[in-house]
């Protein structure tokens, strides 16, 4: 299975370049085709295996991206407008345990995120890193689910404030993102989130302060490390290409 979510023709503000790349599909009639940027990130615990989590990406069949570890970034990788077909694979190897199509337009800024589904199998989340429409200090904020725990399935995310807790994506069921349609445009600072199970605003995991980052886009990503259903592992990282080419680990459980 694999879903794409909140892909746009809209580009994002700039940011720093990415590593690795590949040639792109070539214009019509001697026109120059536009350009497109892509992110990947690798956030699926485990995957290929324990021991070594190296994926390839491929673009068209071709090896692009080399050894991508769990919990790293290519950083933004500019490819010409245009069809393609991208792959996740074990490192060295040209079979895809996962392939998608997708078209890029000219002004393209996406973030793929690879997360684990049960059995090992990998799945993507695609997110826009558009500004388009985002008020002048404020931040945009998107949240995936990839946690592959039935505990976890669904979720609250609150936002705790001393002693308030405020439900900030109540039910979050595994394998979606939030907000499901628009936008969340949130004032720039920090916000506390926390996972809450038992709907009793007292967060199992958490709270971790979040930062909201203005005139950027900052995506979330819930996994779980446990690939049993019998304890919590869970991990929330931030991508924010804008500032780093790296994710950030927010919480990790010992």
């Amino acid at each position: 299975a694999f879903g794409l979510v909140g892909c746009s023709d809209d580009g994002g503000s700039g940011g720093t370049g990415g590593t690795g790349g590949t040639a792109g599909t070539g214009g019509s009639g001697g026109m120059e085709p536009g350009t497109a940027m892509v992110t990947v990130v690798h956030l699926a615990p485990e995957v290929p295996t324990a021991m070594d989590t190296r994926v390839d990406i491929l673009v068209n069949g071709a090896t692009a991206i080399e050894d991508l570890a769990y919990g790293e970034s290519t950083g933004r990788v500019p490819l010409d407008a245009g069809m393609y077909t991208f792959g996740v694979a074990a490192a060295d190897s040209t079979d895809p345990v996962i392939s998608f199509p997708a078209t890029l337009a000219d002004g393209d800024d996406l973030t793929v995120v690879a997360y684990r589904f049960p059995d090992d199998v990998v799945n993507v989340f695609v997110f826009s890193n558009s500004t388009e429409g985002l008020t002048s200090g404020e931040g945009r904020v998107f949240v995936g689910h990839g946690a592959d725990d039935s505990l976890l399935d669904p979720v609250n995310i609150v936002v705790v404030d001393g002693e308030d807790c405020t439900p900030l994506i109540p039910d979050f069921a595994f394998g979606t993102t939030a907000p499901d349609e628009g936008v969340l445009d949130l004032a720039a600072g920090t916000v506390n989130v926390g996972f809450d199970i038992a709907e009793d605003c007292a967060p199992e995991a958490g709270p971790v302060p979040v930062p909201v980052m203005a005139d950027v886009v900052s995506i979330l990503v819930a996994v779980d490390e446990d690939t049993t259903d019998e304890s919590l592992d869970p991990e929330l990282w931030a991508i924010i290409p804008d500032v780093s080419d790296d994710p950030i680990r927010l919480v990790k459980t010992e």
